[in-house]
């Protein structure tokens, strides 16, 4: 999505469905429904077009599958509240999938932390988006951009839950959920409801790992880096990132990004942070940047959406070189 750290249930960010004509108003669905097992989200959140509705009431009538907090600074930036129909959740506990028709929905909140007596705590506050994801076994809507891989895919802002934002799910929803490919694009360990099974797609601990990716981030950064790994490395900024000049998605263009002000491509609505900055996009900057995103700009947009940036140093420098090459 994010783009960034958008996932459902990853990073995100998350997440994200929607259809043709993703810009129009859609209607909610009254207070109280639910989808279940035999009434799937085709028959209430879905019209003929393929254009998904945002369900209301999901966090009193729907089952909590799980929860992520995005950390940044030692504190918590975000906290991802993940839901779906019970009726979903029990066809999963069954037979370890989802079922055609199941809707998955993650509320992404801003979060506050303060002192309290048991430590440093953090809660939820408002909404910032809406993910959605409705599995679709058949292949409907094959001439949807927001349709593929199994799922329709549907972002809503906080802002104006009427209106869905998304346009072409590869974009701007797929690649979040590349690390989440051999779970049907879902990080279903992250989320309890699921059963016990699911524990075991979890990543493994990988501090020895990020230690050593760490102490090469100096030679990474100085080492010219291979453009045509990087392009394979971009797929995942693609959700966010275009090459193409003035077209904007979820983040700016990135055409002509080497030498360019940061926060200065035209037409483009950047945050305060980015568009008050004086970096300038060089290799340099552009590896620090994706090394810590939320360190390298505080209070970036990006840092909401991808803060975990481009942790590995070969892949870090590779798709640097890339941007550098392509984004003349």
């Amino acid at each position: 999505m994010t783009k960034s750290d958008i996932f459902i249930g990853g990073g995100a960010l998350a997440l994200i469905a929607l259809g043709a004509g993703c810009s129009q108003e859609t209607t909610a669905q009254p207070a109280g429904e639910q989808t279940s097992s035999t009434a799937s989200a085709f028959e209430r959140y879905v019209d003929d077009q393929g254009n998904i509705s945002l369900p209301q009431n999901i966090t009193t009538d729907w089952a909590h599958m799980g929860s992520w907090a995005v950390a940044k600074d030692g504190g918590v930036e975000g906290i991802h509240n993940v839901y779906a129909p019970k009726g979903d959740i029990e066809y999963f506990n069954v037979n370890g999938d989802f079922a055609d028709g199941a809707i998955i929905v993650k509320e992404v909140r801003a979060a506050r932390g303060a002192a309290h007596t048991t430590g440093d705590a953090h809660w939820a506050e408002d909404i910032q988006v809406w993910f959605i994801m409705v599995k679709d076994a058949e292949g409907r809507f094959a001439d949807n951009p927001l349709w593929g891989d199994g799922w329709g895919w549907a972002l809503y802002e906080g802002k104006d839950p009427t209106k869905q934002v998304a346009t072409d799910y590869k974009k701007d929803c797929l690649g979040c959920h590349i690390p989440a490919k051999d779970t049907d694009w879902t990080y279903v360990y992250g989320y309890p409801a699921l059963g016990a099974d699911v524990a075991q797609y979890a990543p493994q601990d990988q501090a020895a790992a990020s230690a050593a990716a760490a102490a090469m981030t100096t030679m990474a950064a100085e080492a010219s880096g291979d453009a045509m790994a990087g392009e394979e490395v971009f797929a995942r900024c693609a959700s966010c990132h275009s090459l193409t000049p003035d077209q904007h998605s979820i983040g700016p263009s990135l055409a002509g990004v080497a030498g360019r002000k940061a926060g200065s491509a035209e037409g483009y609505n950047y945050s305060p942070a980015m568009a008050g900055s004086d970096v300038a996009w060089s290799a340099e900057t552009l590896d620090a940047h994706l090394a810590d995103v939320p360190g390298f700009i505080p209070g970036n947009r990006m840092a909401t959406f991808f803060p975990a940036g481009v942790q590995d140093p070969e892949e870090r420098a590779n798709v640097v070189a890339y941007l550098m090459e392509a984004g003349q």
